[in-house]
């Protein structure tokens, strides 16, 4: 009896220890998010948020500011639940103007091949990479094509996530969290890219 008595404790007690070192370790994971969100609001020049915390854990507040005269906002959000919750982060980008301009750029692979199964049609913007690595449309494929420049198709390309415009605002969206200092750093170029987006639905907007 006592030796049964004593299995059920240490049972009981790694089940216990188990508990403990994942709830520290969301803890720690929350407390880098936040730490890393105010990294980027530094280097944006946005405001730093506040800290809040509930029940130990860190929130990971939006953040918010101008760029370029454009207003940008940085945040992750979930979806699913259980195994399937997944965590985004995201930037949207709001043009001063857009001119009814919509697009959407996503890396080619099965959900494209899928799209292009159920009749979706992609646009040819003249670079052979970038074509064959990304699936792109839009509502104005003439201007999107001569719009997409250079330098732009260049800081897409080191990106993995979904660009879009839709109801007058650029999108951009990538599986993660911002724990990772490198992904905040990449943020700060990704912003930068989003911006040269707005830009060019604004001059779409102007020539509309």
């Amino acid at each position: 009896m006592d030796e049964e008595l004593w299995v059920g404790v240490i049972v009981l007690g790694g089940f216990a220890g188990t508990f403990g070192l994942i709830i520290w370790l969301i803890v720690v994971t929350s407390r880098k998010s936040y730490e890393n969100i105010c990294y980027l609001a530094e280097r944006l020049g946005f405001e730093i948020p506040a800290e809040e915390r509930k029940f130990g854990f860190y929130n990971s507040p939006d953040i918010v500011g101008e760029v370029r005269g454009k207003q940008v906002r940085l945040y992750t959000y979930t979806t699913g639940s259980g195994k399937s919750k997944s965590t985004w982060a995201a930037v949207s980008v709001v043009p001063l103007e857009h001119g009814g301009l919509t697009f959407s750029l996503s890396r080619q692979g099965f959900g494209t091949r899928v799209l292009e199964l159920f009749g979706a049609k992609e646009i040819q913007v003249g670079d052979e990479v970038f074509d064959r690595e990304w699936f792109i449309q839009t509502n104005a494929p003439d201007y999107l094509a001569m719009g997409l420049l250079p330098e732009m198709r260049q800081k897409i390309q080191t990106t993995h996530g979904k660009w879009k415009l839709a109801e007058g605002e650029i999108l951009y969206v990538e599986k993660g969290s911002f724990s990772s200092r490198t992904r905040c750093d990449q943020f700060v170029e990704i912003v930068d890219a989003a911006c040269d987006l707005a830009d060019a639905a604004e001059v779409y907007a102007k020539q509309t």
